[in-house]
């Protein structure tokens, strides 16, 4: 399908979630642009100002962009190109470790010797980096005459209109400098064009170890599918009891199954389908309300048929609240019976146990009780001993 100029990209207009919220904050390693969603609004209650250290030599500068108008729609910063920091880094190069679309912030990664103590990867505004284009030759300077060898960093830069690619399902341009510093004699007033950095391709699989699965193992038909009649007429294999499928699993030589081979698909439907699905609810939800209305007309033709006095309008509320009880009970029996585990019942049994042998003991203590003979002890006239 071949590729269309766009002149102007769609910007959505639906707020961020919070899925999408956290994924771009933190970042993304891939150096094309995919979609806009960077540009979507952040919701009040999704809002939290994301302050970042600029580095240990001014840590009062941070980074703040929640707001859409001041992100930047097409990167022409992305990971594996090499940039400068403006400023008091001079010329240092530092390669684009990942980048932060929500916030225009530029990552690097943690020095070597900073990796094990878990610190903040150094982040810096995009506004705040240049493009490292190449080294480029130079004159050279009054009384030499060697050329110079001097890096060269986009001040400047330009894009070409964006085009979205319809089979890779991305936007793609390039990117030139307009203004470099230093200036180049060779191109002044012209347009660099700065290739993208390559991307690293995915590695190739590890060759076949004694632990992976040989191919002749992978090809072997371990599955014949049961054979039914291709006539419509004719009638299905019967299904096996429940005694018959357990001793053909367990013994399928002593006792084969019946039929030429084993109806699997028949007998195996309900236990691969899904008891949680929205059809499966209400089926049951259905055979509920089909019970409670049976329920409900047992016990009103019950009470009609022996008025005993009183009129239908009082037998049919005394049925209703019959009715009413009986379902309330059964909520509670089946509230119980799911409340009742193993855990549970347990638990209960080794209570009862401790109760039961605890009041063993002090009736067993009672029994044997004597009184040693001490003074003020009365024995009572009407008992003997």
């Amino acid at each position: 399908m071949p590729t269309a100029v766009v002149p102007k990209a769609v910007v959505p207009k639906k707020p961020l979630t919070e899925f999408l919220r956290k994924a771009l904050h933190e970042g993304t390693r891939l150096p094309w642009t995919t979609n806009f969603n960077h540009l979507r609004r952040v919701p009040r209650h999704l809002k939290k100002t994301s302050k970042y250290m600029h580095d240990s030599f001014d840590p009062d500068k941070k980074f703040s962009f929640h707001i859409p108008n001041e992100r930047i729609k097409f990167w022409n910063i992305v990971p594996g190109d090499f940039v400068r920091v403006r400023g008091r880094y001079g010329n240092k190069l530092r390669e684009v470790f990942r980048i932060r679309r929500l916030e225009n912030i530029v990552e690097f990664p943690l020095p070597e010797n900073a990796r094990g103590a878990n610190p903040t990867a150094p982040a810096y505004s995009y506004a705040s980096c240049q493009l490292f284009m190449g080294e480029y030759e130079f004159p050279p300077l009054p009384g030499s005459t060697e050329p110079r060898r001097l890096p060269v960093f986009a001040e400047r830069l330009g894009t070409t209109p964006p085009v979205y690619n319809h089979i890779a399902h991305r936007w793609e341009w390039q990117r030139f400098a307009t203004k470099t510093n230093p200036v180049i004699p060779e191109h002044k007033g012209e347009h660099i064009i700065i290739p993208w950095p390559e991307v690293p391709e995915k590695p190739a699989p590890a060759p076949a170890g004694p632990y992976d699965t040989a191919k002749e193992e992978v090809a072997r038909v371990t599955y014949v599918p049961p054979s039914f009649s291709h006539n419509l007429s004719a009638p299905l294999p019967r299904v096996p009891t429940e005694d018959e499928y357990i001793a053909g699993m367990s013994h399928p030589t002593k006792k084969p199954w019946f039929g030429a081979s084993p109806p699997v698909e028949m007998y195996l439907h309900r236990e691969l389908t899904n008891p949680h699905s929205r059809a499966k609810k209400m089926k049951r939800w259905q055979s509920h309300q089909t019970y409670k209305r049976s329920l409900l007309n047992d016990y009103i033709a019950a009470e009609m048929r022996e008025l005993n006095g009183r009129s239908s309008k009082e037998a049919r509320a005394e049925a209703t609240f019959k009715w009413r009880e009986k379902l309330s009970a059964e909520d509670e029996a089946e509230r119980r019976r799911r409340w009742l585990t193993l855990a549970v019942a347990e638990k209960a049994k080794k209570k009862q146990a401790r109760k039961t042998k605890r009041e063993a003991k002090r009736r067993d203590q009672l029994t044997q009780l004597e009184l040693l003979e001490a003074p003020n002890q009365v024995i009572p006239k009407d008992v003997h001993p």
